[in-house]
């Protein structure tokens, strides 16, 4: 029979040297529940394909059904997904304001229309909210960007095979899709998985370099069925938008890695156009004739028609029929094909500024994010819609909510990293601190 020691001490558990509040910081860190996020995940995975609907009774589209059934999720804990909204969503909630007081004074026939906007615009922004609140966590940024760039770029291959359910019929010799008919549309679309997938391959570790290279590779098919939509207005977007990622890494440990991106996906752009003669076609005859399809004439009517009422618009709904008069449209209607056009024409200077500092803080929010995982993409996304803005109307479209809740998200996730770094550094200094008076004084008893 074994005696033991008395005088010995066994100790079967270390005791942790960290102070309890720094335990508790590491401990708690909030997190959204494990349904919320793959819902979200989902969600977000069926945003290309917003115009592929289901047939039969009562169909709808798949992201619909999805952003219901997200909705529905993030009911069952609102604590969790209905934080405070960011600043900019009050501001965006500013502009609805001033629309539906507007909206109260256009004629009877213009009614209906109208509601069927504000219920699309009162979707996006909830979903905004939403998204903003759980894109605080840095690894559900990634999975979110990779899920919608992996989706994107499904729907690129596709297109471009022609494969059943991707294919869309041609629109004078320009490549559309069954996601998306308007072939701006499908190009908008392509410019964010692209620019996404580059992205990820600037932002790899050196190690990591075949991971860079099958980035950089994957984004050339979303930018080839981005060439092959023959839409201009995308192409000098996603060129202005790849940029970025070039210019402010100066000094950086990546900037070579960014110019390289920069590089492939610019000189891929050109070699594209050049090799595609519906799309060459569209350049030559803009650079020779001055052809814009029309929206010189769109621009010059729309900028009168400010000019005639700057501070209060000519209301929601209003303004279309009266474009469409002023500009001789056959179907009587007529979009400005320009998101700033088209807030001063609706709601006036006075509506269109709440919009617009919303923006703003969304820019500052995407500038002040480039310090987390993702880098510049969230400003280098917000960039390029807002330069594809200039030559469409995305208000009501959800490209733009999630470039949005992304940039907000992004800049929530680097301030909490930031005070939750600042935080753990202050606590282990007091702790070190303490422990050193304690030794002190120890020695001078």
């Amino acid at each position: 029979m074994q005696h033991t020691d008395a005088g010995l001490l066994l100790e079967t558990t270390r005791p942790s040297t960290l102070p309890k509040k720094m335990i508790y910081i590491l401990v708690r860190a909030r997190t959204s529940p494990k349904l919320v996020r793959w819902v979200f995940l989902l969600f977000v995975f069926t945003i290309p394909y917003a115009n592929i609907e289901f047939e039969g009774r009562g169909a709808s589209s798949l992201p619909r059904l999805a952003g219901l059934l997200l909705f529905s999720t993030c009911l069952l804990y609102p604590k969790v997904c209905f934080r405070r909204p960011p600043q900019a969503l009050w501001w965006f909630a500013g502009y609805a304001l001033v629309n539906v007081l507007r909206s109260l004074f256009i004629p009877e026939q213009f009614v209906d229309p109208y509601i069927v906007w504000l219920q699309t615009y009162v979707q996006l922004f909830v979903l905004c909210w939403i998204g903003s609140t759980l894109l605080q966590e840095e690894k559900l940024i990634r999975h979110t960007v990779l899920t919608f760039s992996i989706a994107i770029l499904l729907l690129a291959v596709g297109t471009l095979l022609g494969l059943p359910g991707f294919a869309g019929t041609s629109h004078g010799g320009r490549l559309t899709s069954a996601a998306s008919a308007n072939p701006n549309g499908l190009a908008a679309l392509m410019i964010l998985g692209a620019q996404a997938l580059i992205g990820f391959g600037i932002e790899q570790t050196p190690r990591n370099i075949w991971m860079r290279m099958t980035f950089m590779a994957m984004s050339l098919f979303p930018l080839a069925a981005m060439v092959y939509t023959g839409s201009r207005g995308a192409i000098m977007a996603c060129v202005i938008g790849v940029a970025l990622y070039a210019l402010p890494y100066y000094k950086s440990k990546r900037k070579m890695a960014a110019l390289l991106g920069a590089t492939i996906a610019v000189v891929g752009i050109v070699y594209m156009v050049v090799k595609d003669q519906s799309t060459l076609l569209r350049f030559e005859r803009t650079y020779e004739t001055g052809d814009t399809a029309g929206r010189d004439m769109i621009f010059a009517a729309s900028i009168e028609m400010i000019s005639e009422k700057p501070l209060l618009g000519w209301g929601p709904s209003v303004y279309f029929y009266e474009l469409g008069r002023r500009t001789r449209s056959p179907w009587g209607v007529r979009d400005p094909h320009n998101l700033f056009l088209h807030l001063l024409l609706e709601v006036g200077l006075l509506g269109a500024m709440f919009f617009f500092i919303g923006l703003g803080l969304c820019v500052r929010a995407a500038w002040a994010a480039r310090v987390c995982s993702l880098g510049l993409l969230p400003l280098v996304l917000l960039t390029t819609m807002m330069v594809g803005s200039m030559s469409g109307t995305t208000l009501n479209t959800k490209m733009l909510w999630f470039v949005l809740m992304l940039s907000l998200g992004s800049e929530a996730s680097a301030v909490k990293q930031y005070k939750t770094k600042t935080l753990v550094a202050r606590t282990v200094l007091q702790h070190s601190y303490k422990r050193n008076m304690n030794c002190t004084t120890d020695i001078g008893t």
